[in-house]
Parts: C-alpha cells; structure tokens; sequence
C-alpha cells in the first residue's frame, strides 16, 4: 500500500469521529477532544503516518480504561496502538520512532515516581491529606508504611 492511500484511510477515520485536522510542520500532534480537533503532520513519510496513527489511537478513545488513566499509560496503550495499526497497513515502525516513545515513556515513569518520592519524603508538603495520615499513623505506632489507594 502507498503511503497517500494509508493516509487517506487514517483521515477518513478521524473525520469519521467528527475531529476537524490540521496539520503540523514537525512529527508532533495532539487531540483536542473538547473542540474536535485533531493536529496531525503532513503525511508524507513512514514517521509522519506514524505519528498521525498514535494521534488516531486518542481520537478513537482506544488508549483509555474505565475511570481516569494515568498519562504514562494512556501514551503506552498509544505507542502499541500505532505500531499495530502501521502493521495493519502493511508498513514497517521506523526504528527512530520507537527509540522516541521508548525515551518518552521512560522519562513519563520516572517522573511520576520521582514526584511520588518527593511528597513520600517531604511529609510537611503533602499534596493530600492521606499521606500526611500515613506518616502520623507511622511515628505514633511505628508500623510499615502501608501505601495501599496509590496507583502509580
């Protein structure tokens, strides 16, 4: 399959869900769910169909689970979601794409779990009330800190 064909399949499917594209000069994109609007780049190369099917995957509301999903997972189910859907269309991942989501991903999980360490340790500036329940519960009865309600 020719790229000018995929890519015409991949804006059928967003204007199908009633998004309005534009498109962007770089790799990037986003999706505007409130407004339906959807920012793809020009599809001219294997990145760029790329990028326009992971932006495809937030369009189809694929990459989200009941409740509210973590930004770290939401992009995950993204990045398979566009991996598989350039197999679907007969085109190989392009090895520089899939070092950016792997480096994009690591860095979403480290900073969760740094922001994480960083309310653990500075009791006094706890974002909520539970953690600063936690740490009182630990210094009157010296238990094992019990970190049962946080998803990371």
């Amino acid at each position: 399959m020719e790229i000018k064909k995929a890519a015409e399949m991949i804006e059928k499917e967003i204007e199908a869900k009633g998004f309005s594209i534009q498109y962007t000069k770089g790799l990037t994109g986003k999706v505007y769910p409130a407004t339906k609007r959807c920012l793809i780049p020009q599809i001219l190369t294997r990145k760029s169909l790329y990028a326009a099917c992971r932006q495809l995957s937030h369009v189809l509301e694929n990459v989200y689970i009941k409740g509210k999903s973590k930004r770290d997972l939401i992009e995950l189910r993204a990045e398979e979601y566009a991996h598989k859907k350039m197999k679907e269309l007969g085109f190989s991942v392009p090895r520089e794409m899939t070092e950016r989501a792997t480096k994009l991903l690591g860095r979403k999980i480290r900073r969760t779990k740094k922001r994480f360490l960083r309310l653990y340790l500075n009791r006094k500036k706890s974002v909520d009330g539970k953690l600063q329940r936690i740490w009182e519960d630990q210094n009157k009865k010296d238990q094992e800190i019990k970190l049962e309600g946080f998803n990371f």
